[in-house]
This record gives C-alpha cells, sequence and structure tokens, in this order.
C-alpha cells in the first residue's frame, strides 16, 4: 500500500512537471511562427520601399524624357516653319527665273534689233562716208537758222546712236546681272532646303527614340509598380499572420493555462485521496493495536475476576475509536490572469483595440477609425482605456517617462534626418511596433528595419 502511494506521488509530480512545459512549447511554436512571418514583414517592407524609390527614380526619368520629347517636337514644328518658308522662297525664285528668262528673250530680241541698226548704220558711214554727208548737209543750208536746224538734226542722230549704244551696254549688263542673282538664290535656297530636311529626318529619328523610351520607362514603372502591390499583399497577408497567431497563442496559452490548473488540481485531489488512504492506513494499525490491548486487558481482568468474584460484568472494557470516512477535497478554482501592472499601459489591455483598426489607410490629421495618421492612431488607441496623449508625435514623446528597456505597450519613437520626433508606433515586443504608416496605413513593421532602424529615437511610457 505505501508503495503505491509514492508511486502515485511521483506519478502526479511528473504529471505536474509536463503540464508547466505545455504554455512553454506552445509559445515556443506560436513565436516561431510569428517570427517567420514578421521576417517576411520586414523583407517585404524593405521590397516596398526600395520599388518606390524605384518608382519615383523612373517617374522622374520619364517627366524628363516627356520634357525632351516636348522640346524635340517643338523644334520639328519649327523646322518645318522654316522648310515652309525656304520651299516658297525657292518656289518664287523659280518663278522670278523664269520670268527673267522671259524678259532675257525679250530683251535678247531688242538688243537684236539694236545691233541690226547700228550695224546699218555703221556700214552706211563706211560705205557712203556718212561723216562727210553730214557736213555737206550742214554747209548745203541757205540760212543760219536752217544750218542751226541742221546742226541739231546731225546732233539727235549722233546722239540717239550713242545712247542706242549706252542701252545696250545697260540692258546686256542688267540681264547678266539678274540671270547671277537669281542663279544664286536658287543654289542657296536648294542647299538651305536640303540642310532643313536633313535636320527634320534627325529631329525625327530623336522624336521616335523619346517615345521608344518614354514606351520602355513606363513598362518598367507599371512592373515596379505591380511588384510593389504585389509584395504590399503579401506583407498585409503575413500582418493578418501575426495577429491571428498572437490571437492563437494568446488563446492557446490560456487553454494551456486552465488545462494546467484543472490538471493540478485533479493532482492535488488525487495526492490527498491518497494521503487519505495512508492515514486510513496509520489508524487502522492503531486500532489493531489497541484491540490487541483490549484484550490482554480482558483477558487480566478475567483472572482477577477468578479470585475476585466481585468484580462488574462492564470493568476495563475499553470503546473502539470510531474511524471518520475521508472525502476528496473539491477542484480549485482556476487561477484568474494577473492582473496588468500599475506602472503603465501594457499590450495585453490595449491589443484588441490596435489590432481592430489594423489595415485603416493612412491620412494626415487623422484620429478616426475612417483613416489615421502616426499620432492619431496612439492617441485612439490609449484613449480606449482612459490615457489621453498629446495629439503630436514629438508631444507624446515629450511628455512620456522615457524607458531603455521597452515592454510591449509602450511608445516608440522616430525621426527624420535627425531633427523632432516625426513618428510614432506601439511596441509589441519581438522588435515588432504597430503604427499607422504613410505607405501601409496601420500595420506591423520591425523597429530595426533598415528604413525604421535609422530614425530610431527611443521608447516612452504611459
Amino acid at each position: 500500500m505505501i508503495k503505491k502511494l509514492i508511486i502515485s506521488a511521483f506519478t502526479s509530480t511528473l504529471l505536474l512537471s509536463s503540464l508547466a512545459l505545455t504554455p512553454e512549447v506552445f509559445a515556443n511554436e506560436y513565436d516561431e511562427a510569428i517570427q517567420e512571418n514578421v521576417k517576411k514583414i520586414e523583407e517585404t517592407e524593405n521590397k516596398v520601399h526600395n520599388l518606390e524609390d524605384t518608382i519615383d527614380s523612373l517617374q522622374v526619368d520619364v517627366q524628363a524624357t516627356k520634357d525632351e520629347l516636348n522640346t524635340i517636337n517643338n523644334e520639328i514644328s519649327e523646322n518645318e516653319e522654316r522648310i515652309t518658308e525656304v520651299v516658297e522662297k525657292l518656289e518664287a525664285a523659280h518663278k522670278e527665273m523664269k520670268a527673267l528668262q522671259e524678259e532675257v528673250a525679250e530683251l535678247e530680241i531688242v538688243i537684236e534689233k539694236r545691233n541690226e541698226q547700228l550695224e546699218k548704220q555703221a556700214r552706211k558711214i563706211q560705205v557712203d562716208g556718212q561723216t562727210v554727208n553730214f557736213i555737206e548737209f550742214i554747209i548745203d543750208a541757205e540760212s543760219l537758222s536752217d544750218i542751226l536746224g541742221r546742226i541739231d538734226v546731225v546732233a539727235n542722230l549722233v546722239d540717239t546712236n550713242r545712247k542706242l549704244v549706252e542701252a545696250q551696254v545697260r540692258d546686256q549688263q542688267a540681264v547678266i546681272e539678274k540671270q547671277d542673282h537669281t542663279e544664286e538664290t536658287i543654289v542657296q535656297q536648294n542647299a538651305l532646303a536640303a540642310e532643313l530636311e536633313g535636320m527634320s529626318e534627325e529631329l525625327e529619328q530623336q522624336r521616335l527614340e523619346k517615345e521608344v523610351l518614354v514606351a520602355q520607362l513606363a513598362a518598367e514603372r507599371a512592373t515596379a509598380q505591380a511588384d510593389r502591390d504585389r509584395f504590399l499583399s503579401e506583407k498585409a497577408e503575413a500582418e493578418k499572420a501575426v495577429v491571428s497567431l498572437v490571437a492563437a497563442r494568446e488563446e492557446a496559452a490560456q487553454a494551456a493555462r486552465a488545462a494546467e490548473e484543472r490538471r493540478r488540481a485533479e493532482a492535488e485531489a488525487e495526492v490527498s485521496v491518497s494521503s487519505s488512504d495512508e492515514s486510513e492506513l496509520a489508524d487502522s494499525s492503531t486500532v489493531n493495536v489497541s484491540q490487541s490491548v483490549s484484550s490482554e486487558s480482558a483477558n487480566a481482568s478475567t483472572s482477577v475476576s477468578s479470585e475476585e468474584p466481585t468484580s462488574s460484568s462492564a470493568a476495563n472494557t475499553e470503546e473502539q475509536p470510531v474511524q471518520e470516512t475521508s472525502k476528496p477535497k473539491p477542484d480549485p478554482k482556476p487561477t484568474p490572469a494577473p492582473a496588468p501592472s500599475s506602472g503603465g499601459v501594457t499590450w495585453g489591455q490595449i491589443s484588441s483595440y490596435a489590432n481592430g483598426v489594423l489595415g485603416t489607410p493612412y491620412l494626415y490629421g487623422g484620429s478616426t477609425t475612417a483613416a489615421f495618421d502616426c499620432s492619431g492612431f496612439t492617441s485612439y488607441v490609449f484613449r480606449q482605456v482612459g490615457v489621453s496623449l498629446p495629439r503630436s508625435a514629438a508631444g507624446q514623446y515629450a511628455s512620456s517617462q522615457k524607458v531603455s528597456n521597452p515592454r510591449p505597450g509602450d511608445l516608440v519613437f522616430f525621426s527624420e534626418n535627425g531633427s523632432r520626433v516625426s513618428h510614432v508606433g506601439i511596441y509589441v515586443g519581438n522588435g515588432q511596433f504597430i503604427g499607422s504608416q504613410s505607405s501601409t496605413g496601420v500595420a506591423y513593421t520591425q523597429v530595426n528595419s533598415n528604413y525604421w532602424g535609422r530614425r530610431f529615437v527611443g521608447y516612452g511610457r504611459y
């Protein structure tokens, strides 16, 4: 019987020890799964930030290329206008050349007639001696007035011939100059037209290249945006998984604690029953000893009685002790979870409110469940448990109790380029915090990620 009691007690001890390990095993399994998803969140967040930088860079390149394309299109338009002007001038030059050629043809006829007239007069002077005839013509005059008249006639004839010769020379020179000028104009206009035509082809080639570049950049930007959206979707799924795992871990821990307490109570009851059995065994031994002593006393009394017949029948009779039946103890009530510490807000107090708005979009100045900025989100969550925070991230940092060893439920602060605090979130443990970020809205992320690690300031408690 004693051996059975020892085995039972040892079994109960082992049962309690195994139960004590169960919550820790469950917690480790959930922590590993949570850590894997947190790592995935950090990786996707880094990829999202890198892709956003790429998208911004591509957008700048697209805009710059579009500006260059607009410049080229303007140059093409100006060049086409110049080509149109040159073509019009070239057509005018050709018309002028044609008109000049007709004028030259007519002038050549006039020159030819003058030449014939001059040659005729020259032959007549050579043949007839017209110079002598002119003198005789003057001498044969009958009066002085007749002489003067004949001199005028001769002078007019000579002047007419001289004018014919001068007109002949002038017309011939004008024809030569007009032909040279027109031909030079045509050559120049042809050269300019050829140059503008080449420039037009070059600009057209540049325009095509820029259009192709714009299309390529737009395609790269669309691909980067699709990748970013895909990573954001993966990040959101991982964040939901973290929330589910945290909730499942808490539920599993609570269930494990309840089961542990229930089984501990059963084990304690079993140990209590075993102790009762042991007491009962001890009581039985006491009864047997008592009965043995009573029997011996009775025998002694009988001997005395035979010698002394005055003894009573009820003499020296001991009353046997009454054995009480041992009842098992009732199962103890489960011990309630410890209340949150009074030294500040804990994650357990506010987790349901924070997770309840997970995925809410970001809006600068937002402080409602429709949209939050960073300090609007923390103010909303803390307000649900009766704690009022300053409205800005800088104000929340200034009035908080600074801590170096953060615990879940503390605030974590960040700044841009070492300036004043510009972002705040709620620390949830395992190097992770939840906050309203401009790129994701309310979401989980890592304190020491590539992006936030460089901007970390410190922790504060309320």
